[in-house]
């Protein structure tokens, strides 16, 4: 094998030996140091030659051999690297360039140009992203860099409904696989009261309380804030005095009657998109942070060669493509198109009709969402009127709706109750 090497560093030739005395031709090669090998006897047209093998600066040494013993020799093939050099000099551009792409292409495969997000559900790719980032981990980086044993230790340590992490590379892509677990347990939260208050004012409609103690009853006035349960409850001895309170959280239904008020207003004037019908579409490229694309050109053609001089706006849409290759090797190159359309800005003027259309629409959208989230109309007192823009639609509505928000217990609560038990 290793003389297979040399020989074709070397060069060699195949050469077809013809004559009557090639035995001698042999013997005279063998004395004058001349290094034959695979020889071997063919039959061509009826007689005997022989084949076989020898270096392009020994075959030069030949010809007084060959003319001492009458025999013939004649190059069937060349073989070895220094054949080679004439085809690689003629081509010389081409094989620099395979040969730069090459070095390129092992170069940008040691960093990180895409990234992929496996098995995520409860934590979205945001989350995922913005734990990369705070990590220092971004598009371009070298994959050397990363600790992948240390960065799923940190994820886990992050989120804690991940109860597994890989993160491994494919190619030039970085994966982020997780596990989630889908049995959640539930957090012990120590509990500290809390008291259920309005969040408006109105009348009380109607109360179920399931935990805690009502401070109000159906029929009565309430203000915003007004606490409606309270979450301790009193303890009591066998006197009927208050030894103590149960802390809880208020839990209850509570219904109110109360106002709503509703405004909206519409301008008579309106714009609209008018396209001009100049649309442009150019394809762009981009390696790394450099962009490359022919929209400048256009704007100076259009600036100095077709002088164009209004000031219009432009609706731009961009798709984008990266290169990849083997499904798995991501480039930072990419491609694509730019697609630019010109429109202006044109206003026109509703009717009175159509305003009034307009502004009964947006109300009764307003209704049905209240309608949606549970809440009764009782009353509706609705006006509609011009003002200096437009129109203006107000209303004024009677609702009967859930009231209540949370509201822990101040610390001071407990000893207030006491204090107004031991009044009455």
């Amino acid at each position: 094998m290793q003389n297979g090497w040399i020989r074709f560093v070397r060069g060699f030739l195949v050469i077809r030996i013809d004559g009557d005395y090639m035995e001698r031709f042999f013997n005279m090669c063998r004395m004058h140091d001349i290094d034959l090998w695979g020889i071997r006897k063919e039959k061509a047209e009826e007689k005997d030659i022989c084949m076989c093998e020898a270096y392009a600066t020994d075959f030069f040494r030949m010809p007084p051999l060959l003319r001492k013993t009458g025999t013939k020799a004649h190059v069937v093939r060349k073989k070895g690297l220094p054949f080679y050099f004439p085809f690689i000099k003629k081509r010389i551009i081409f094989f620099a360039g395979v040969i730069l792409c090459l070095a390129l292409l092992n170069y940008v495969t040691d960093y990180v140009w895409a990234i992929e997000y496996v098995g995520n559900l409860q934590v979205s790719d945001d989350e995922l992203s913005d734990f990369l980032e705070q990590e220092s981990i971004h598009y371009g980086m070298k994959k050397s860099s990363i600790n992948c044993e240390e960065k799923e230790k940190r994820l886990r340590e992050t989120f804690q409904n991940v109860t597994w992490t890989s993160i491994y590379f494919e190619g030039t892509k970085l994966f982020v696989e997780v596990k989630e677990n889908e049995k959640t347990e539930p957090v012990q939260i120590e509990t500290r009261g809390t008291n259920i208050i309005a969040n408006e004012a109105g009348t009380i409609t109607s109360i179920v309380t399931r935990n805690g103690v009502p401070k109000v009853k159906a029929g009565d006035r309430v203000e915003k804030g007004q606490i409606l349960v309270a979450g301790g409850v009193p303890v009591y001895d066998e006197g009927k005095n208050i030894v103590g309170f149960q802390i809880y959280d208020a839990d209850a239904d509570i219904y109110i009657r109360t106002p709503v008020e509703y405004k909206c207003e519409i301008n008579s004037g309106y714009p609209v998109m008018v396209y001009t019908g100049d649309h442009v579409r150019m394809g762009f490229a981009e390696i790394g942070s450099y962009h490359i694309d022919g929209m400048p050109v256009w704007n100076f053609i259009e600036r100095n060669i077709l002088k164009k001089e209004n000031e219009n706006l432009y609706e731009t849409a961009v798709e984008k493509h990266q290169i990849v290759l083997l499904d798995n090797i991501f480039l930072p190159v990419y491609y694509g198109s730019i697609d630019r359309k010109e429109y202006y800005i044109k206003y026109f003027n509703y009717t009175e009709e159509e305003m009034k259309e307009k502004l009964s629409e947006n109300f009764e959208k307003f209704i049905s969402g209240l309608e949606e989230k549970g809440v009764q109309i009782v009353e509706k007192n609705v006006k509609m009127e011009k003002s200096s823009k437009g129109m203006e639609l107000s209303g004024s509505l009677l609702v009967v709706k859930q009231t209540g928000e949370t509201a822990d217990i101040p610390a001071d609560t407990t000893q207030e109750n006491e204090t107004d038990q031991m009044e009455e």
